[in-house]
């Protein structure tokens, strides 16, 4: 896998999380915390198993970095809401 598939990849982190911002008012709410961390990892690996496929550097380590690029984008999407309260000064804050 070259550096260019990596950094495509990688490059999917805030794409992901912007698409989890549009699927959210979609579910019902008691489903978002349980539902965004595993539809990030489907998303990321779906991403970069396209993105490797359409390279044709498809390998056996493409489905891990989708799933830690998904994770990332769930960690990413999570973190969101803090920092909003935060920067905004809301409460929410020890």
């Amino acid at each position: 896998m070259e550096d260019t598939t990596v950094l495509g990849g990688l490059a999917a982190v805030p794409i992901i999380t912007a698409l989890l911002q549009v699927l959210k008012p979609l579910m019902p709410a008691a489903w978002v915390a349980r539902v965004t961390p595993a539809a990030a990892v489907a998303i990321g690996v779906g991403w970069n198993v396209g993105l490797a496929a359409s390279t044709g550097e498809l390998t056996g380590t493409t489905p891990f970095l989708g799933a830690v690029v998904g994770l990332a984008a769930a960690g990413l999407y999570s973190a969101a809401r803090p920092v909003r309260e935060a920067l905004s000064g809301g409460t929410g804050g020890p």
